[in-house]
């Protein structure tokens, strides 16, 4: 299989944490691919038109984007769906702080591109704080409830960590961690996981 991805994009770690999670490493090989507003990579776009990273390609040649299918994908590729809450008694409940974890991220991903990809005089300071004020109150359901993976990672578990980890990584200004103690807790053991320690953004 082939992923096209960068570590720096949390959808693209969040797949590459699951692959190693699901002990598929040796069978991806990780195409490093570079996605930027208004500088179309035409190469990319005749994989995935939308552009959008990550994107899977099967031994058979299938196509699979979007980072929530591909993962469903990894997990039925080794016949486990645990990770995806499946059969759980709070399989909706992991499912739900999943597409939470992933929002507050693509919001952090938007917040990103205003103030580093767009010119300054063209930036919505409103939009911005809107943006990060998704982040933030995402975090506080978190901080008062962090995700309880019951000893082994969900997809839960692994989206919010990647999504701590983005913050940390490009805004470290932010200090989310003094402001959301329990969730820096949450974090420690997490975060040294081989899995991540691997994958962390640089």
């Amino acid at each position: 299989m082939q992923l096209y991805s960068v570590v720096n994009s949390p959808f693209g770690r969040t797949v590459t944490i699951v692959a190693d999670e699901l002990g598929l490493t040796e069978d991806i090989e990780v195409v490093p691919t570079s996605v930027k507003p208004t500088a179309p990579n035409v190469e990319f776009q005749a994989v995935n038109p939308l552009r959008k990273i990550p994107a899977l390609k099967t031994e058979d040649g299938l196509v699979i984007v979007d980072s929530p299918v591909i993962v469903e994908y990894l997990c039925a590729r080794v016949g486990d769906t645990r990770m995806l809450g499946r059969g759980k008694p709070d399989e909706w409940l992991i499912r739900t702080q999943y597409a939470m974890a992933r929002g507050a991220a693509e919001a952090a991903v938007a917040a990103r591109y205003e103030t580093f990809a767009r010119p300054q005089e063209k930036q919505w300071d409103a939009w911005l704080a809107d943006l990060l004020d998704k982040v933030g109150a995402t975090l506080s359901i978190f901080e008062a409830a962090p995700p309880a993976g019951g000893g082994s990672l969900t997809v839960a578990d692994i989206s919010l960590a990647v999504l701590l980890g983005y913050l940390d990584f490009r805004f470290d200004d932010l200090n989310w961690r003094a402001s959301y103690p329990a969730l820096a807790e949450w974090l420690k053991p997490i975060e040294a996981r081989p899995s991540f320690t691997a994958t962390k953004p640089s």
